[in-house]
């Protein structure tokens, strides 16, 4: 949930980028949107497989896969309609207006994503013990 949290937070501050934002700032912004990313695919990638018994291994993988496949496009798909809400054509040829706008739809994702936490909230504090070394200390 918190790593979820974190990368809805760091896609609101990609609005606070400006003409006046140093290249430091954007580039951080944007390792730190990255290491999250990766940091939450894999522990999904991790976690789907944790209470899967073995010969349901091949089906869980094949199902994930296209979970994961169509999360993407939907991701996608919202971020470019997030992205033409916010940029009616008419304002294109308005730089300022049109940097405001992407800056609501940055700020519209990174509102969707905190809200999608909610989704992590079904997790059970046991969930995924299979796979952690954790049973491995407190079985001992």
């Amino acid at each position: 949930m918190s790593n979820t949290f974190v990368i809805g937070v760091l896609l609101v501050l990609f609005a606070a980028i400006g003409l006046r934002t140093p290249l430091w700032v954007i580039v951080l912004l944007a390792f730190l949107y990255g290491a999250f990313s990766t940091l939450q695919f894999t522990s999904m990638n991790t976690l789907v497989y944790a209470d899967v018994a073995e010969e349901d291994t091949s089906a869980a993988s094949t199902i994930f896969a296209t979970m994961q496949q169509m999360a993407l496009s939907f991701g996608v798909a919202i971020a470019g309609l997030a992205t033409a809400f916010f940029l009616p054509e008419h304002i294109w040829s308005v730089p300022a207006i049109f940097i405001h706008g992407i800056h609501k739809a940055f700020i519209a994702l990174g509102v969707l994503t905190v809200v999608s936490t909610v989704v992590f909230r079904n997790l059970r504090p046991r969930d995924g013990l299979s796979i952690s070394r954790q049973r491995l200390v407190h079985a001992g």
